[in-house]
């Protein structure tokens, strides 16, 4: 039999129509133990509490939580659905509290509860014994625990948590043998957008829950959570519990403590003859009954035939010791891939970032091309070509339902490369003439001729430069309470990288069709080709100047220090430097950059302002956080782009593609044992001295440190 209720509340912008509700606050004897709340990576690996795990849907909702099973971010949950996919993200269901009767009704009944929490106010603390015995994370994720029941009898538990791919549902699987007891499951329930938190004093103004035959019917609008359950009963009584707290919140200066719904308490028996199976599901769109085995052999068909592509196209066999970590960034990268208003677009990161355009693009040919998933190449161009806006695609979509923001130089030239890439692994040539060259066109006219956010070019140099002092154009973009802690108008180094890049792959294109136009182009990129040296050659410890800023009456100033992103002067196809400058480039970040797990943002010997720039740990409140975001973290993305500089420096000799995979090992090796396992985070710490080790930061999981990872790992295994 199936116990259905259904609760209406608000979206993450609605108004509620109120009615009284005044259900019982939790009693102290159901609260955890206390838990360590400081990371384990500041002395070494994160233990259970801070390791996280991630499910995606493919529709930009996710699932995700610790380990250990303790929610310890806003962002946790075990269905956060997207109410507009990929975006309008709604933390549905958060959790369930589970206990476990032992001995009911006998003398030696007592209680123990699988999921400890943190509470604000904790007061009393309740037994928390189980071990966990296992935890694996494949299609869906496993927790087995072991509890002494006493008299000799062991009771086994296994849950599993299984998103379900294509639909905004979850099923959560129970099941108990080995001892009589019984289970007392308490789903905790939010309906609340993803970066808010149910503010404490305004729980029974977001709720609107009243009788219904079968359990609780809400009608507030906004979204409904569907709740049903299988092999229990259901007793609708309703519980709010008050003071979650958010251990990372509170590590990042956050708000970090909410109230939570509990709509009702589904309970079930388990005689200890034989094994007892309840199965909670959860779903706000509305569809029927979703199947945990359905579900894992589509996931484990479509990464078997993702991972044969990606082995394919590196022209390895599935024995070779280069092949599994192609075959675990292959599965990782597809958790970012999207749909959206019938194309394919690209999660920046998990958990809080939506599709960016500057990402998605830079991703492209890791998530896509790599496996030789071509059409999806095509479909996430034209999801950002439909939404160009006078020669610029989109930095980001919004996560509600605003405009998007077009605020980026970068993004539309990384289009161009993206477009010539997918026409250069097979894709559809006319579809590119048709669709993608225009935009590319368009987008090089816009410049030229000078679009918003007063990005032009320069008719004495042929150089790009964009933005003014208030504006951070650039993917060193970090901006707080009016602060821009990496000032980078002007001409930028890697964006005219880019411009030349664009100017050499787009005039070939042309050169059947539109002859002057193609060489028009390449005149151009001749042009910028001298500019790029006399401008940008003789920074500091021999590599490139990575911006110049304007002095007013004409006058650029050299400005950054040694940065990273001269790296793409010399990892893109087309570069406008010499071999000899190219290796000089590679030599200083490899000395003043780069670390095992990325590659530092800005060197120890700091910008014009000196040393006192450099921030070596990502750490502090948001606003100390961005003030190093930029200035000395390391980030993942960049490390492939410097391997892949090591390969091109190096010709793509035998060599240098095997000094490239070494490059890349570490962060390979991150995939099995990292913060969250099978996937690689947005960020580390610079400092990497012994003892001190590199923490990860930023989104545990980010797209492009695995597509960039994927490709370039990919393009050193086969030499080319």
């Amino acid at each position: 039999m199936t116990l259905t209720f259904v609760i209406g509340a608000l979206g993450p912008r609605g108004r509620p129509s109120l009615r009284s509700m005044t259900p019982p606050a939790t009693g102290a004897e159901l609260l955890p133990p206390p838990i360590e709340r400081r990371p384990a990576s500041d002395t070494g690996a994160p233990g259970p509490l801070w390791t996280e795990w991630l499910l995606t849907n493919g529709l930009g909702g996710f699932a995700m939580g610790s380990v250990l099973g303790t929610p310890t971010r806003r962002y946790h949950g075990l269905l956060i659905a997207a109410a507009r996919p990929p975006v309008e993200r709604v933390v549905a269901l958060s959790a369930v509290h589970e206990t476990i009767v032992l001995d009911p009704g006998g003398m030696g009944e007592r209680r123990v509860y699988l999921t400890p929490f943190h509470f604000a106010d904790a007061g009393k603390r309740a037994i928390w014994s189980p071990d966990v015995v296992g935890f694996e994370r494949g299609s869906g994720c496993v927790w087995s625990y072991r509890i002494d029941a006493g008299g000799g009898q062991t009771l086994r538990v296994r849950k599993r948590v299984q998103l379900i791919h294509g639909r905004q549902a979850v099923v959560v699987r129970y099941e108990v043998e080995g001892a009589a007891c019984r289970i007392a499951l308490r789903p905790l329930v939010a309906l609340r957008g993803f970066h808010d938190l149910i503010e404490t004093g305004t729980f029974d103004k977001r709720f609107e829950l009243g009788e219904h035959e079968r359990g609780m019917d809400g009608g507030a609008g906004g979204l409904r959570l569907s709740l049903s359950c299988e092999g229990a009963r259901l007793d609708p009584t309703q519980e709010r519990w008050r003071g979650f707290e958010y251990a990372w919140e509170i590590r990042r200066g956050l708000e970090a403590v909410e109230d939570l719904l509990v709509p009702g308490l589904v309970r079930a028996a388990c005689d200890g003859r034989s094994a007892t199976r309840v199965e909670l599901q959860a779903s706000v769109d509305g569809g029927g009954p979703a199947s945990i085995e359905e579900d894992r052999e589509a996931r484990k068909s479509r990464s078997r035939r993702l991972v044969a592509g990606s082995l394919a196209g590196a022209g390895i066999e599935g024995d070779d010791a280069r092949a599994r970590p192609i075959a675990r960034l292959t599965v990782a990268g597809d958790e970012f891939v999207v749909r959206r208003n019938g194309g394919v677009s690209v999660i920046a990161g998990y958990p809080w970032f939506a599709d960016w355009g500057r990402d998605a693009m830079i991703c492209l040919p890791g998530l896509f091309l790599a496996p030789g998933r071509l059409d999806e190449a095509l479909g996430t161009l034209r999801t950002f070509a439909k939404a160009r806006r006078n020669g610029l695609i989109p930095n980001r979509f919004d996560d509600h339902d605003a405009p998007a923001h077009y605020n980026t130089v970068d993004a539309s030239l990384w289009f161009v490369h993206a477009a010539r890439e997918y026409l250069d692994a097979g894709g559809d040539r006319e579809a590119f003439v048709r669709e993608l060259r225009p935009a590319c066109v368009e987008i090089v006219e816009a410049y030229l001729s000078g679009t918003g956010f007063k990005i032009g070019v320069d008719p004495a140099d042929g150089l790009v430069f964009a933005g003014d002092e208030t504006t951070q154009l650039t993917w060193m973009d970090a901006q707080r309470a009016g602060v821009t802690f990496t000032p980078r108008h002007g001409k930028a180094c890697e964006i005219n990288a880019l411009w030349h890049n664009a100017l050499r792959t787009l005039a070939p294109t042309l050169a059947g069709d539109e002859p002057d136009l193609a060489a028009r182009y390449a005149a151009m990129a001749e042009r910028v080709a001298a500019s790029y040296r006399r401008a940008f050659l003789g920074g500091p410890g021999g590599g490139l100047i990575d911006h110049l800023a304007p002095t007013g009456g004409g006058g650029w100033t050299p400005r950054g220090g040694i940065r990273p992103n001269q790296l793409f002067a010399v990892s893109l196809p087309h570069s406008p430097l010499t071999p000899e400058e190219r290796r000089r480039v590679v030599d200083v970040v490899g000395r003043e950059l780069v670390t095992p797990l990325g590659v530092r943002t800005l060197s120890r010997a700091g910008d014009e302002h000196g040393a006192a720039s450099y921030r070596g740990r990502y750490e502090g409140t948001l606003f100390e956080r961005d003030a190093a975001y930029h200035n000395g973290t390391a980030w993942a993305w960049l490390l492939p782009v410097y391997a892949e500089a090591v390969a091109r420096a190096g010709e793509f000799s035998a060599k240098a593609c095997a000094e490239a995979r070494g490059v890349l090992a570490p962060l390979v090796a991150w995939l099995e044992r990292g913060w969250a396992p099978g996937q690689l985070p947005e960020i580390f710490d610079g400092d990497d001295e012994a003892g001190r080790p590199q923490r990860p930061d930023g989104c545990p999981a980010q797209a492009w440190s695995v597509a960039e990872t994927l490709r370039v790992w990919t393009m050193a295994s086969r030499g080319a």
